[in-house]
């Protein structure tokens, strides 16, 4: 049975943990996206959409991955009518908090409901990575699979279909600002080594499979440390945050575990062992942004383990 209006929400996520590159993402409290489909009789796969909502204006028309993933959902479905999309921005596009995932997952999510719920939550994944695609050029999951899943998901970054939940066996507290500018994916990929040396690659698999324990034996500590042992991608991705460094001084200085950009940036989030210190840390972070002339938001958040869900 169809649905003739639905609406859905999904979280932000944190991506790249560490040396968990298109691999290891979390779902986030705190933020979300929110996509509307109200179905309507049309030519096969037409869409309208409007966007709205608090970041609405960072998101260009080419980059609207939510009426691709509910397009690709109707398409898999066989549906011939069409729909009318409100995207109800949360997340920032360009933040490095899976603005993008978020749209997409929750249009699929949304457009599956509005279509009788008939594909399950593992089929909604391909076409929520076809409309993540449109803004990131690749099909990698390691947001769109702990959006739409929740909780902390490793994946096979060639093959998002072969992933795992992360145990995850203490609660963490979560210090993150955005700072107010926008690093887009295709951007931050511009800036990644061609080659690694065979050294740093087994380092890094290494440090992946102890910070994956860390995460199942809630060893806050560990986890700060590894989510801050990436040598290969972070330290490229950082220069394009002029105050990345005083911003992760400042948070280890004022009690965080660790520190690290979240996905392409410019996003940081900092791992805390109690809610007190992550207020102080989100405070820290945000003086010593606002002190190198850039404003920022910042918010105390835990890990989702809801994923993407229907009002």
């Amino acid at each position: 049975m169809m649905n003739a209006e639905i609406t859905a929400r999904a979280p932000a996520t944190l991506s790249n943990l560490g040396p968990g590159f298109d691999s290891l993402g979390a779902a986030l409290t705190g933020w979300e996206d929110e996509v509307r489909i109200l179905l309507t009789p049309a030519p096969p796969y037409s869409v309208e959409y409007d966007v709205d909502g608090v970041w609405s204006g960072t998101v260009e028309p080419n980059e609207n991955t939510a009426s691709l993933a509910a397009m690709e959902v109707g398409k898999v479905l066989g549906y011939t009518g069409g729909a009318r999309i409100t995207i109800k921005k949360g997340i920032r596009a360009g933040s490095g908090l899976g603005s993008s995932a978020a749209s997409a997952v929750a249009g699929a999510v949304a457009m599956n409901a509005a279509l009788g719920c008939r594909l399950s939550t593992q089929e909604l994944i391909v076409p929520s990575l076809i409309g993540e695609s449109a803004a990131s050029g690749v099909n990698h999951g390691d947001n769109v699979l702990p959006c739409l899943l929740g909780g902390v998901v490793v994946l096979e970054s060639g093959d998002p279909m072969h992933h795992a939940h992360v145990v995850v066996g203490n609660r963490l507290h979560i210090a993150v600002i955005f700072p107010d500018i926008q690093v887009f994916t295709m951007q931050a990929r511009g800036v990644l080594p061609e080659f690694v040396s065979m050294t740093d690659t087994t380092a890094w698999a290494s440090r992946l499979g102890l910070l994956i324990n860390a995460f199942n034996q809630g060893d806050i500590e560990q986890i700060g440390r590894l989510i801050m042992s990436d040598r290969i991608v972070e330290p490229r991705r950082a220069t394009l945050l002029e105050p990345y460094q005083n911003i992760k001084n400042r948070a280890l200085l004022n009690g965080a575990m660790g520190c690290a950009l979240s996905g392409s940036g410019p996003s940081m989030f900092a791992i805390c062992d109690n809610e007190s210190v992550a207020q102080t840390v989100c405070a820290g972070m945000k003086e010593t942004c606002e002190r190198d002339g850039i404003s920022g938001t910042v918010q105390v958040v835990e890990i989702n383990l809801k994923g993407a869900y229907i009002v």
